[in-house]
């Protein structure tokens, strides 16, 4: 060792040293080793490794430095050996390691690391594959058999044994020797062992200039895929925000963009559950952070709305906003049952979808693969979604979104704290009620929640919105009234279908002041054969037909009823959406309880404003229709209104429609940068 190595290892705290023959000499560029930092300050290794350097002066090496240095000062020592010694003559034969002279000094030289509070770390490098060919396999594992067990002996020292990895033919000079671009290659494969191997921090690996990320990945690629991986779900958010803050935001963007291809909302669903809740706010926000300014340098930005339910669609409104930005470019993808029972309205539906020009695409099968979009906005929160929008295959480079498909009154505080909601880049609540529970009941919170109010209550804010409906009437007098049944028919369940189905629809036929619209859950058909309320998909289609049949009824189903609730005079049900939906038009509505129980603040209130009823009493149920919708009786109006003003009025709270709200929130955030 000369001693100007000597003098930059106690002068400057070299972070680590190497020793070895001719390929730890050749093989490393120091450039591509991670280094620890101190107040950004890189400390490099120094190389003391030759040509002509055995083990044994190696470990001499080694122990001259320990002497001048203090304790813990190194971090790490690379003992470089090979299973093979190439003497100055290429012509003469290859010599075998020496195992009975050399494993008894590399446990000494182990120990004297250990001892020193340094890492040992035993490294075999790769040559070129044209000369691993000639190696002799059993020589090779004899020299394994020698290294390994004295690496386990002691818990701190690692085996990087890199032999067998071929790198291209093209990074070595001749036979023997690695050229510069070889020299960088293996070392950038060193590096991410040495992170795999726990012996550099992620902190310090993050910090590497963007050179050899990009070195790695073109020699070695796989090795490149799982080092990006493998950083970002074990990287702690202090780790990953210092990492964006000390890059060039374009090298970020890039080394990210990389990470982002392949991961997914799963992975970032499992760091919720490892992370503290700040932790991983930080972390999250700082991905999404990202992602925008990602996409804020596209010409076009895709943003997709999904749902598996027509009736679930958010509304005309907020499409409409994107669809007249020219930035983006929007696209409505549902998924069709393949019930034959609600086939029927998926088709009904998809017409209206484009009569309104709406960019709408059926997704064929549950497994098609999703054109990737920038922002996709999902109205259901359930795992009974297409393969295609569920977190293991929604990658990180689009962002998500919720809007809820229903506007809820439910207490459900478990409901919450469900993985998808802690992956959303926005979630838009429609009360103030609902975000406050998720708020208490999510494990991250709800940082990222907004009370947009409910967008798909718009139009009925709107003065000059074009709301008619053509009813089928017998007296130009007659009460328009909706009956709504839910598909909840199991046990436990609240639907009254299957008690009153028959006395609903003898009501209707026997009332020619009353007209009908009866507005099925789009699952209750199929419900009502699987629990044997009807025998079979034709008698249950039969029923809704006879309905059709009356002079004074009819059946509608999916998408586009805000008409049908602002000409009605009342609506009779048992659904839970339509609870808190129907109070926009303030209308009587009458609840047809079976269970009570399981309702929010705002459940609450709604139901106590509203005329509730026993769903398997026939009697009280026609005495209800007849007081408060044909005799017009609606002595609870003024309690209805004030319920509203309190929990629902939110263009009073925002200033603004939601659909203007949630457009204007998406926007804002994604401003445009300079490319």
């Amino acid at each position: 060792m000369e001693k100007t190595d000597l003098k930059l290892i106690i002068e400057h705290d070299a972070n680590f040293f190497a020793t070895g023959d001719e390929y730890m000499h050749n093989s490393l560029n120091l450039k591509f080793i991670p280094c620890e930092l101190t107040e950004g300050v890189s400390q490099e290794g120094i190389i003391l490794a030759n040509a002509n350097q055995d083990l044994s002066q190696g470990y001499s090496l080694a122990k001259n430095v320990f002497e001048h240095v203090k304790r813990d000062t190194i971090k790490f020592v690379l003992i470089g050996l090979s299973p093979y010694i190439l003497p100055q003559n290429d012509a003469e034969p290859l010599v075998a390691w020496d195992v009975q002279t050399n494993a008894p000094v590399l446990e000494e030289y182990i120990k004297l690391c250990l001892d020193n509070g340094t890492k040992p770390v035993v490294v075999v490098l790769p040559v070129n594959p044209v000369l691993r060919k000639t190696y002799n396999a059993d020589l090779v594992k004899l020299f394994r058999d020698a290294i390994n067990p004295v690496v386990k002996k002691h818990v701190s020292s690692v085996f990087i044994d890199l032999l067998d990895v071929k790198p291209n033919v093209k990074c070595f000079q001749d036979n023997t020797h690695l050229n510069s671009e070889g020299a960088a290659a293996v070392s950038a494969l060193l590096g991410s062992q040495l992170y795999f191997k726990n012996i550099i921090s992620a902190e310090t690996f993050c910090g590497m200039d963007n050179d050899y990320f990009k070195v790695l990945e073109k020699f070695f690629p796989d090795d490149y895929k799982r080092l990006m991986h493998h950083t970002f779900c074990r990287m702690a958010c202090d780790d990953f925000n210092r990492l964006s803050k000390t890059m060039t935001k374009d090298t970020c963007l890039e080394l990210m963009a990389n990470v982002f291809s392949e991961m997914t909302y799963n992975h970032l669903a499992n760091l919720s559950d490892m992370l503290s809740k700040d932790d991983y706010n930080d972390l999250a926000d700082r991905i999404f952070k990202i992602s925008v300014e990602k996409i804020c340098r596209k010409d076009k930005i895709k943003i997709g709305f999904f749902f598996e339910n027509p009736s679930k669609w958010c509304g005309d409104e907020l499409y409409n906003f994107f669809a007249s930005d020219e930035r983006f470019e929007p696209t409505v993808f549902y998924f069709p049952k393949d019930d034959m029972l609600t086939r029927l309205e998926f088709t009904m539906s998809l017409e209206r979808f484009k009569s309104h020009g709406i960019n709408v695409f059926e997704v064929p099968k549950s497994n098609f693969p999703l054109t990737e979009q920038d922002i996709l906005i999902q109205m259901s929160p359930y795992k009974s979604v297409p393969q295609s929008f569920r977190l293991i295959n929604l990658k990180l480079t689009t962002l998500l979104a919720h809007i809820a498909y229903s506007l809820s009154i439910s207490y459900r505080p478990d409901f919450y704290n469900e993985p998808f909601f802690r992956i959303l880049w926005k979630r838009f609540f429609s009360s103030k009620v609902e975000q406050e529970i998720a708020q208490k009941s999510s494990v991250t919170g709800m940082p990222r929640g907004i009370y947009s109010g409910y967008p798909r209550m718009d139009i009925f804010f709107d003065k000059n919105a074009d709301l008619k409906f053509a009813w089928k009437m017998v007296r130009p007098d007659a009460k328009k009234i909706i009956w709504a049944p839910h598909h909840s028919l199991k046990a436990g369940g609240g639907g009254t279908f299957a008690w009153n189905y028959e006395f609903i629809y003898e009501f209707a036929k026997t009332h020619p002041e009353t007209s009908w619209v009866v507005k099925p859950h789009p699952f209750l058909l199929s419900r009502a054969v699987s629990y044997k309320i009807f025998p079979s998909s034709v008698a249950c289609e039969e029923y809704f037909q006879k309905w059709n049949e009356l002079p004074n009824a009819q059946v509608y189903m999916g998408s586009y009823y805000q008409a049908i609730f602002a000409t009605s005079d009342g609506m009779i049900h048992d659904s839970g959406s339509f609870i808190a939906e129907y109070q926009y038009v303030d209308k009587p509505m009458i609840y047809l309880r079976f269970r009570m129980g399981g309702f929010s603040e705002l459940g609450k209130e709604i139901l106590e404003a509203s005329y509730r009823v026993d769903g398997r009493d026939f009697e009280a149920i026609a005495a209800m229709i007849q007081r408060i919708f044909i005799e017009g009786d609606d002595y609870k109006a003024a309690e209805r209104k004030k319920v509203f003003d309190k929990y629902l009025n939110y263009p009073k709270y925002n200033g603004m429609l939601a659909s203007e709200f949630i457009y204007k929130s998406i926007v804002d955030d994604l401003k445009e940068v300079k490319k």
